[in-house]
């Protein structure tokens, strides 16, 4: 997987430098939807100089290069937990039927400064009815975000300080400058239709940033039933609650091949039968002690490492039915999890699942024995060593997919 080191950029676009104890300031103002009108409250927002620079009112404004703003002070030295949790509280004139919330995470003014600056890593989601004292619905959204492995030495040489956690050796695992960190999240609420009167959002943890623990969300959309009834965002909420388990079971019935070569050993998924030879199948170490399943299956006529998906599938989220595996996914599973939204060239509306349905696939890896094989990874840094359901429009709505990393994922996620 190729990335585009931004370094020469970041001095440009960053934050000012703030210190441990910046200043965050309740906020309290209202928005007009043009068909419901927001009372917000919001515990901190980043002080600023400038009026209105980090303001809440910066998530609904039409400037993309403006977000809000705070300062996350962490529980403890490199940590996820935020000391004193941000609480956005969304009060509506009138009551609505809300289906989804749309965030985009992080700062989106540039690749600089989504890089540079931390990102909510987990979100929770309360619903009030009108005169309700305590929500009828509260849930916990985690997003996942693309990293990728730096050298230590050269980000401090660049930056002067670094934020981020994972700091070993000298080597450093972080958020990456890749533009899909900023791409818009639809998360699945209210299921049963009710009128929603207060939303409120709590956010606990953070994805650090490069250099900064000031989180930022660029923008945010409250969607309605009624008023976005024609949205391609409704048609995909529709799709997952009537339609997906028969569409998951459909996937998971027909024969299909994960391939993937020497020259590109990112996988993808066919809708065919493998027709290489017979897997062998071999125990070996992976290098954290974690279990390895070594294939060697390589088709000679198309050059292609070929693995059936069903053993792709041994070890990831399953059931077995009448001694058949099936995909363990359910509208539920699904709608408790970030919908990671993109469109096509066809300006089309694409999601990603944030659920993850296989093992980390990391082919031809050199481990001495020159076989591809598959490795069990849990953590969110591999996020696109994963496969996940992918969701693509289609005449009758919308279908699902299995969607592997390819060579050209990033100029995917570049599309407007």
């Amino acid at each position: 997987m190729n990335h585009r080191y931004i370094f020469a950029a970041i001095g440009i676009f960053s934050l000012i430098s703030i210190g441990a104890n910046a200043a965050n300031q309740p906020e309290d103002t209202a928005v007009e939807l043009g068909w419901n009108t927001l009372n917000i409250h919001v515990n901190q927002t980043l002080a600023s100089t400038m009026p209105g620079q980090y303001s809440i009112k910066n998530l609904f404004g039409a400037d993309h290069a403006r977000a809000w703003v705070f300062h996350a002070e962490e529980l403890y030295p490199k940590a996820e937990i935020i000391k004193n949790p941000a609480i956005l509280t969304m009060t509506l004139t009138k009551p609505s039927s809300l289906f989804a919330i749309v965030l985009s995470p992080g700062y989106s003014k540039s690749t600089a400064t989504q890089f540079q600056n931390a990102s909510p890593k987990s979100v929770i989601v309360s619903l009030y009815r009108p005169n309700d004292t305590k929500p009828f619905e509260s849930r916990r959204f985690t997003l996942s975000y693309h990293a990728r492995e730096y050298s230590l030495p050269q980000l401090k040489k660049e930056l002067k300080n670094v934020a981020f956690t994972d700091q070993t050796d000298d080597r450093i695992t972080g958020k990456s400058e890749n533009l899909m960190n900023s791409a818009e999240r639809m998360l699945l609420i209210n299921p049963d239709n009710a009128q929603i009167a207060k939303v409120e959002l709590k956010i606990t943890t953070m994805e650090h940033g490069a250099k900064y623990t000031d989180l930022a969300i660029s923008k945010l959309k409250l969607l309605d039933r009624q008023v976005h009834q024609n949205s391609a965002e409704y048609r995909l909420n529709r799709f997952i609650m009537n339609e997906m388990n028969k569409a998951a079971k459909k996937l998971s019935d027909s024969p299909r091949c994960i391939s993937y070569t020497d020259r590109n050993p990112w996988p993808k998924l066919n809708n065919y039968a493998c027709s290489g030879p017979t897997a062998q199948l071999l125990q070996d170490q992976a290098d954290q002690g974690a279990p390895d399943i070594i294939l060697t299956r390589k088709d000679i006529a198309t050059q292609q490492y070929q693995v059936p998906f069903f053993i792709v599938l041994s070890d990831a989220q399953s059931s077995i039915s009448a001694g058949k595996k099936y995909l363990r996914v359910t509208a539920g599973d699904v709608a408790n999890s970030e919908l990671i939204l993109s469109k096509d060239s066809a300006n089309q509306l694409q999601a990603l699942s944030g659920l993850t349905l296989t093992q980390a696939f990391q082919a031809n890896r050199s481990d001495g024995l020159n076989k591809a094989y598959l490795q069990p990874q849990n953590e969110s840094y591999y996020f696109f060593s994963y496969s996940r359901l992918q969701f693509t429009q289609s005449t009758s709505g919308y279908k699902v997919n299995i969607y592997g990393p390819t060579g050209s994922q990033e100029e995917s996620w570049l599309s407007k």
